[in-house]
């Protein structure tokens, strides 16, 4: 297969990487297709806004002269606080044609005062000088940043607020005079991605144009994308999935992109579906999670109307793969022309500007049998029945795919030792696509080492990576291990419990007295380290008004499915615990507030 895509060379055999930036992969879909469709916004079942190649280009031109008539400079860091729209993906293109540097940011929304202090750190560790913004959030984002003045170390004062629709009615540069700043190298940064921070103070990961277009180039040739794809999105373009599958790889291989706002998906996420059905959407991505609310909230008459038989690659990464997860969304939307090939786990992160390993309909995800209690203690033991397992107790791990080309990865232990085929230990990675620093790190040390500790557990089995979870997610209690993403499935579907939200760790200090009752009927029979669990109410769950009953049914699905044993249990309402920009609970963070007594009111620890 001859690649055509910009910048390859057409040399079959191996990735190749094309030249420039996502500015200039822009500029050359406009000058070769100027009337075909770069972003589609849809909106409720509609579509209310297109643009072609040439109207994106122009756009991100003023917006690119409109920054540097007002005094942006090169390597200053630009903010962008933008929804799901023309106005993001223009935005980070004009950016980089000014030579700036990108710090895409989640917009202001129901996630409160969370949302604030995320634009306030981010806006401090990166030295931002600019945000721009839409006009509805300008007076929010502007008493955010006015109410950390007067500043000391980190300071945010300097920051200049514009808005978008300031910024584009802009008059167009007079291309007389108007001189456009050199292009930025391949090495220079090209945006700043703050990682999700789900189980610690998020990170500013400097990634560069070079690796932007590693990645790029590694994607499309494992999924073979082509431009006559369509990918569809409601992934916040300010999280790393968002970004990459609803802007980045559109534009390196010509194909448009279908933006959804987020709330929009979960309010109804027969949203995101009807809009692969209308538009003849081949691609897409989203958390684990989102394809299990599909299942649970669309119904089979409202899938009878669907066409999804064009969806050829549905990415399902961001959090632990399930199996169940896979089987339950094939089997709901095979009527609408789904198929089980289409399905492609997947692992990534920012650090390594999204994927990492992944499957593809042309090379499924493994699926692997083992003993529950060998799991727990580090011992992949691969079983065809549940008879050869301990107590008949099994579970099915799924895989998240292969290296993209030019990736490793390896697994090693708590000493830094390499570790063979079916053993867990840390996961570390290196690749092209990787990032080069965190931001705050300075520059003398952002230098790309040949391997990166990504904080997850897992093991290699037949050239598949396993991830099991976060480090720093898993409850290692009494010699045993037990992973988040086991815990949420053990916990699945129980009456009472919001799915998914749920927090689990091991605590050795109890709730401060007077903000949490600590029971003192266990005081005395509770072991000296506590294992908690923290878990939102079902919104529509009715009946068992004091979740005695619910956290019940919690401690002994634990219990007997896991062998775990709960200490506490606090039922808090839906919406409390705190989560990433993608929607996973930050553990960490959880603890922390639990420790404190901070859990917000409506809380209730359950006897």
């Amino acid at each position: 297969m001859v690649d055509d895509h910009p910048g390859s060379d057409g040399v079959n055999g191996g990735a190749r990487t094309p030249q420039g930036t996502a500015y200039d992969w822009l500029r050359r879909h406009a000058h070769a297709r100027p009337r075909a469709t770069a972003v589609t916004e849809w909106h409720e079942g509609a579509v209310v806004r297109t643009v072609t190649f040439a109207e994106l280009l122009a756009l991100a031109d003023r917006t690119a002269a409109a920054l540097t008539a007002r005094g942006a400079r090169r390597g200053d860091r630009v903010v962008v606080l933008l929804p799901n729209s023309v106005s993001f993906t223009a935005t980070l293109l004009a950016v980089f044609a000014a030579g700036l540097i990108a710090v895409p940011a989640p917009p202001p929304g129901g996630s409160g005062m969370a949302a604030e202090h995320r634009l306030l750190g981010m806006a401090a560790d990166c030295g931002a000088r600019w945000v721009v913004t839409a006009e509805p959030w300008v007076r929010q984002t502007q008493a955010v940043l006015h109410a950390a003045r007067p500043s000391g170390p980190g300071h945010v004062a300097s920051v200049t607020v514009h808005t978008w629709e300031e910024l584009c009615a802009s008059p167009p540069p007079d291309t007389r005079s108007f001189r456009r700043p050199p292009a930025p190298t391949a090495d220079a940064v090209a945006f700043v991605q703050y990682t999700s921070g789900s189980t610690g103070r998020p990170k500013g990961a400097a990634v560069t144009h070079r690796a932007v277009a590693a990645q790029c180039a590694r994607a499309a040739r494992a999924y073979r994308e082509r431009s006559e794809d369509a990918a569809v999105t409601w992934v916040p373009l300010s999280h790393d999935m968002g970004l990459v599958t609803g802007v980045l790889r559109p534009l390196y291989s010509g194909y448009p992109s279908v933006l959804l706002a987020p709330r929009e998906f979960a309010r109804s996420p027969l949203s995101w579906l009807t809009a692969l059905s209308e538009l003849r959407g081949t691609l897409s991505s989203a958390p684990d999670f989102a394809y299990g609310h599909c299942v649970r909230k669309i119904p089979a008459a409202a899938v009878a109307s669907l066409d999804l038989s064009r969806w050829r690659v549905a990415r399902n990464a961001g959090e632990v793969v399930r199996a169940d997860t896979l089987d339950l969304f094939t089997a709901h939307f095979a009527p609408a022309g789904f198929r089980a090939r289409s399905l492609c786990p997947s692992y990534g992160m920012a650090e390594a500007t999204l994927t990492v390993t992944t499957a593809t309909p042309h090379r499924p995800a493994r699926r692997l049998t083992v003993a529950r209690c060998a799991l727990q203690a580090d011992d992949i033991r691969p079983v065809t029945g549940p008879h050869e397992a301990e107590g008949g107790k099994v579970t099915t791990l799924l895989s998240s795919g292969t290296p993209l080309e030019d990736t490793e990865v390896v697994v090693r232990d708590s000493d830094g030792r390499r570790l063979p085929d079916g053993h867990v230990g840390d996961v570390w990675i290196a690749g092209p696509q990787l990032f080069d620093g965190y931001w705050a790190d300075g520059p003398d040390s952002r230098v790309t080492r040949r391997l990166h500790r990504t904080g997850d557990r897992g093991f290699l089995h037949e050239g598949h990576l396993f991830v099991l979870g976060r480090v720093d997610d898993t409850v290692v209690h009494q010699g045993r291990n037990y992973y988040a993403a086991d815990i949420a499935d053990a916990l699945a579907g129980l009456p009472g419990l919001r799915p998914g939200r749920i927090a689990v760790f091991r605590t050795v200090r109890p709730p401060r007295a007077g903000r949490q009752q600590v029971d003192t009927r266990r005081q005395h029979a509770a072991p000296p380290v506590h294992v908690c669990l923290v878990a939102e109410r079902d919104h529509a769950a009715q009946g068992d008004e004091h979740g005695t009953g619910t956290a019940r049914d919690a401690r002994h699905r634990l219990a007997h499915v896991l062998g775990l044993f709960v200490t506490e249990v606090v039922l808090v309402p839906p919406g409390t615990l705190p989560v990433t920009t993608s929607g996973k609970v930050r553990v960490t963070e959880a603890r922390r507030r639990f420790e404190a007594g901070l859990l917000g009111p409506g809380n209730r620890r359950v006897p």
